[in-house]
């Protein structure tokens, strides 16, 4: 899979891509820019990006138009927000601009894996603590739990249960088998556990 990674911090920048490198299955390729104009240069370049993980405030362009840029030259690729802005006139502006994500960047590792396996499968996913009016994902009163987990990462986790294979469960749903894999550990770390058995056994308790 080929993402871009469009920060003007290196440093951020190299922190993302060693957490998408070591939290992703299977052969990955970040592509690091600094600015919307060399991110829309590598994708009017490249048509083989599969994801987009973007900030908002870069040098040379206003967030909103280079979102609207980025979506007009590849609209299948599913774009997340990756921003210190929790501002909620942020949020409802990036998603209606055409992002199918928005993480704020002091969110979590899983929080990020959650939003790109959620994005991948055609799912709006809005990181825990933003804008409760375009928050799509429900959260119980524990804070914990099954809401934790989207609908289609619920799917997944009733074909792990079943002892399923990803692939398997890839064919089942129709998604591809980086996408499964990702919701796999999406699971894992929305559960707390450390492999498919303790999440069969967690499934079991849930009622999956």
């Amino acid at each position: 899979m080929k993402i871009l990674l469009a920060d003007d911090h290196v440093l951020f920048r190299e922190g993302a891509r060693l957490v998408l490198e070591e939290y992703t299955e299977g052969e990955i390729r970040v592509v690091e820019v600094g600015t919307f104009a060399e991110a829309l240069a590598c994708i009017r370049q490249d048509p083989d990006f599969q994801l987009m993980l973007i900030d908002l405030t870069m040098p040379g362009m206003d967030g909103l138009t280079g979102l609207q840029l980025l979506r007009r030259v590849r609209p299948a690729v599913p774009i997340v927000v990756l921003t210190a802005s929790e501002d909620p006139r942020h949020v409802r502006r990036a998603l209606e601009f055409g992002a199918r994500g928005y993480v704020s960047k002091a969110s979590g590792t899983s929080v990020m894996m959650e939003a790109i396996a959620a994005t991948l499968a055609g799912d709006t996913f809005v990181g825990p603590g933003l804008s409760p009016a375009t928050q799509g994902e429900a959260v119980d009163e524990d804070g914990g739990g099954p809401a934790q987990l989207t609908p289609r990462q619920l799917d997944v986790l009733a074909m792990l249960r079943k002892g399923k294979s990803n692939k398997e469960i890839a064919r089942d749903l129709r998604l591809a088998e980086i996408t499964v894999r990702l919701h796999v550990t999406a699971i894992f770390r929305a559960l707390g556990v450390h492999n498919r058995t303790q999440a069969a056994l967690a499934a079991e308790q849930m009622g999956l």
